[in-house]
Parts: C-alpha cells; sequence; structure tokens
C-alpha cells in the first residue's frame, strides 16, 4: 500500500565562486547507514544556518517511497542544491544533524562552503538512544543543561535521562511537597578522598517546574525526549531528611554528605510512603509529557525493612516468602516499585527500572517487577542479557563500558581510551543504549564536557548502527567531530 508521507525539502541556490571555499566532510559520528559520494559538491555563499530550528520549505502529502521508520530521512546533495526527505518531522530534525555537522566546522569572513556531492539514506538501529546526566549530586545550571543537549543532537542521541534525585539532593520542585526543595535540595559539603568528613563546601539548587518544563520544550525542539527519574526506594535521604516520616525509624535525617550505598531508604509499608510516590510521580508527569519515567530501584539496602515493624506486617500482609533466590524483602521491593510501575501504566507511561529490582552482581535473578517496565542493565552487558531473557524490554548502559564517570575508563588513554566504548557487544532483542555520567567527580560544566567528549561520537555508533562498527574507520571521523567541538568551543578530552 502506497504511503501518504509528510515531504520536507531544502533547497538552497548555488552562490558565485568565491575566492576561498573551505570544503566540508561526511566523516561523520555517527556513521549515517547508506552513503555514497557522487563526485558532485554544492556551494554555499554563506555557512548553512546553525540550530535545528532553521525555517525550510515545507509540502504535505507528497508521494514518497515509504521510509522505514520515523527517524529515517534521505539527503541529496547535487551541483544544483540539496535536497532533505522525510516521513515525520523528526526525521528532519536527524537530516538536518547530518547536514550541519558535514558541513565546514569554521569559516571565516569571505570564506565559502563547498559540500561535497552525496546520496544518503539514514535510519538508527535502536529507537531508544540515551545519556544520562545526574544532577543529584551536583547541581548544574539551566544553561548548562542546555548545552548537553546541543551536544545531545550534535550526536543524534534522541533521549536525555535526567536524574533528579539523590541521597545528596533534591532538584525538582514539587508543590505539593515543597520541603524537598526547601531542606532536601541543600547539603553542608562534599566528601573528600582518603579523609573523613566533608569539604565544609554547600551544594545546593533545584529546578522550578517553569524551568523544567523549559528544558522539555529546548530538547523537543531537537528531538529530544527528556526522561526524568526519581530514584526509589533508595538514594532518598534527601527526602527522608525533608520528611522524616518517610523513613522506617522516622529519623532524624540529614542529607547526605558522603556518597555510596546508604542504609535509610524508603518505607514499603508504611501507606504514606506509597501516598508520596504517587503524588511526587502525578507532579512529575504533569511536567514531562515523556513516554518513560524513571523509577530508579538501585542500591536499595533491605537492614532496615528487615527490622521495620511496617515492612514486616506488609510482607505478613501480601504473603511474600524467601525462597532459594529470593528473600522477602527483595520480593517487597519488586511489591514496591510495581506499585508505581501501575501508576505510570495507567497514566500512559511505561516505567524504566535499573536491572538491580531483578538481577544482582552475581547474575542471580532476585525480583519479580512487572513485566511492563524497562530494565535498564548497569551492572554488566549480562545484566542487560538477563533482562531479556527474563521477558523484559531492556536497554544496555553496563558501568564497564558505557559509564562515562568512572574512575577505571577515565584512566584509560589512546585506542584503549575508546575502544572500551566501541568495542562493547550489543545483545539481540534490546531497546537501545545508553551512556551515564554520574558526578561525585564531575562538580561543573567544563567537567561534564571533559567526560563527555568525544566519548559520545563512539557511544553514538554504538547507538545508531551498532552493525556497521570499524574502528579503523571511526579514527578519521572521530577527528573531524573534535574539529566540531573546537569550533564550538567545547571542552573535549584528547585522551594522549
Amino acid at each position: 500500500m502506497r504511503t501518504r508521507l509528510l515531504a520536507l525539502c531544502l533547497l538552497l541556490t548555488a552562490a558565485c565562486t568565491p575566492k576561498t571555499p573551505v570544503t566540508g566532510s561526511w566523516d561523520l559520528c555517527p556513521q549515517p547507514r547508506n552513503l555514497e559520494e557522487n563526485g558532485e559538491s554544492f556551494m554555499l555563499k554563506k555557512a548553512f544556518p546553525k540550530g535545528i530550528t532553521t525555517v525550510i520549505d515545507a509540502s504535505l502529502g507528497q508521494e514518497l517511497k515509504p521510509f522505514q521508520q520515523a527517524e529515517c530521512y534521505r539527503l541529496e546533495v547535487t551541483s544544483k542544491g540539496i535536497r532533505l526527505t522525510a516521513a515525520t518531522e523528526t526525521g528532519i530534525l536527524r537530516g538536518m544533524q547530518t547536514l550541519e555537522k558535514a558541513l565546514p566546522a569554521t569559516l571565516q569572513e569571505g570564506e565559502a562552503a563547498v559540500l561535497p556531492g552525496a546520496a544518503v539514506y539514514d535510519y538508527p538501529e535502536f529507537p531508544y538512544r540515551a545519556f544520562m546526566l545526574d544532577c543529584g549530586r551536583h547541581f548544574f545550571p539551566v544553561e548548562t543543561i542546555k548545552k548537553v543537549l546541543d551536544i545531545l543532537a550534535l550526536h543524534q542521541v534522541n533521549e536525555f535521562h535526567w536524574h533528579l534525585t539523590e541521597d545528596q539532593g533534591w532538584r525538582l520542585e514539587i508543590k505539593k511537597y515543597p520541603k524537598l526543595t526547601e531542606i532536601g535540595s541543600w547539603r553542608a559539603g562534599s566528601p573528600v578522598a582518603g579523609q573523613p568528613g566533608h569539604d565544609g563546601v554547600p551544594v545546593s539548587g533545584f529546578y522550578t517546574q517553569e524551568e523544567a518544563r523549559d528544558i522539555v520544550a529546548y530538547a523537543a525542539a531537537r528531538g529530544i525526549e527528556v526522561i526524568p527519574e526519581i530514584d526509589l526506594p533508595g538514594h532518598m535521604k534527601a527526602a527522608l531528611a525533608s520528611y522524616p516520616e518517610l523513613g522506617c525509624t522516622g529519623g532524624p535525617y540529614e542529607v547526605a554528605c558522603e556518597y555510596g550505598v546508604l542504609d535509610d531508604v524508603l518505607c514499603a509499608g508504611r501507606e504514606h510512603t506509597l501516598e508520596f510516590v504517587h503524588d511526587v510521580l502525578e507532579e512529575v508527569m504533569d511536567i514531562f509529557p515523556s513516554r518513560y519515567i524513571h523509577l530508579g530501584g538501585d542500591e536499595c539496602p533491605k537492614v532496615r525493612w528487615e527490622a521495620c515493624p511496617h515492612c514486616q506486617a506488609k510482607i505478613k500482609e501480601l504473603g511474600l516468602k524467601a525462597d532459594g533466590h529470593k528473600t522477602a524483602e527483595e520480593l517487597l521491593q519488586s511489591w514496591f516499585m510495581d506499585q508505581a510501575i501501575a501508576q505510570l501504566e495507567a497514566s500512559g507511561r511505561q516505567a524504566i527500572i535499573w536491572n538491580d529490582v531483578l538481577v544482582d552482581w552475581s547474575n542471580e535473578v532476585i525480583g519479580a517487577p512487572s513485566k511492563k517496565a524497562v530494565i535498564a542493565g548497569w551492572m554488566r552487558p549480562v545484566s542487560t542479557e538477563i533482562a531479556v531473557r527474563e521477558g523484559y524490554e531492556a536497554i544496555l548502559c553496563p558501568v564497564g563500558h558505557l559509564y562515562l564517570s568512572a574512575a577505571d575508563g577515565n584512566a584509560l588513554k589512546g585506542d584503549a581510551y575508546f575502544r572500551r566504548v566501541y568495542d562493547l557487544p550489543v545483545p539481540e532483542g534490546i531497546l537501545g543504549v545508553e551512556a551515564c555520567l554520574w558526578s561525585e567527580r564531575v562538580p561543573n560544566e567544563e567537567d561534564i564536557l571533559w567526560k563527555l567528549l568525544p566519548r559520545l561520537s563512539a557511544v553514538s555508533e554504538l547507538q545508531w548502527n551498532p552493525q556497521a562498527r570499524n574502528y579503523e574507520g571511526f579514527l578519521p571521523r572521530l577527528q573531524r567531530m573534535e574539529a566540531l567541538y573546537t569550533a564550538r568551543g567545547w571542552n573535549w578530552n584528547p585522551a594522549e
């Protein structure tokens, strides 16, 4: 059946030959799926307008060969002009991002851009291509978040996973619970390696709901969905400091100045804890229109639940019993997460949870969360494989390869710096691939970019078309991307 598609085309008029033309390149990351240079070239009198909100001619209902999926696009460059067609506006954005990268990185006054002629037919392997930024341990201003989104757009990343809550800080305004930001967004200091206590330098900040909506709109204009994370029931000490009645012991609690896995977590046996989670998620869904909402679920010790009469009463009420693989408290976490998962599903959303709720470090299946949730496999690649085997949609994001802030990864130099990311095997049947940047040792924008670039070039190839990966072919594309980073004034790590 012939499909009526939205066709958007960009036609540029050739300019007079200037004195000093500068030639662009198709050495890009991610590498387009199908690209054939035709020996022609097209000259622009001045640089292609930057940004994705560029005005382009549009026509509706033109008959085209059907595209494979929503992000697919066709780009044709000849001596007569540039033509970009796609089935959707998102496809047009992806084509525009490719075109912007192909043009010269810098143009001086009096120079013109020459774009080598080519035919590109391109689409991604995975519908989920994400980058996560932890704003819980350190707060980053709106301007920094927008710069990160610009970087993600350049690499065809389509999901921004925004980690907004932690033991060390609650970063999102929740109107029904104002103390979350009045108390929970401030801590007295951060740990100092090898020393007791903390450095005494306060860390604070949170995003108003208006600011969060602004970031959602900014991302959407770049073809990026913002996925908020409210990490529960662990990593919640900032919330407990704000509302002590949410914990098993009742406190008192303080916003954590130390990092690591902390024993104090939300009480799974108290009804008002479930009410709190429900209320927070209702406000989160009102702010963020994303299909996915991340519920965390990682690193939740059970020591408080084991001693808590409310949690033990809930275990008895639900009839949860330990077996050779799962403790009653681990099953309680699955039940607790399922309450939030069901709430999201009833609102037309889908939960993402870390693999801890399903599988542990020994690769043992320890939980039974709802199959409606997506499992993010962070512990190791096999965590994602197990999730797929158990019947879940799953995301590949192993700490040893795709945690861009991991200490051992930061120590890698030269080829090893990129090969760990670039050569990661991709399991079959996954939803997508995600890179994560945790902020324990990343306190500012300069450090974010230093950890992110140029590793995101390798990640983007893993996400877009993993079957076509070729490391020797990647290196010249990497050099091209580094030139683009320099031209934009972005801080990047040469990894010498």
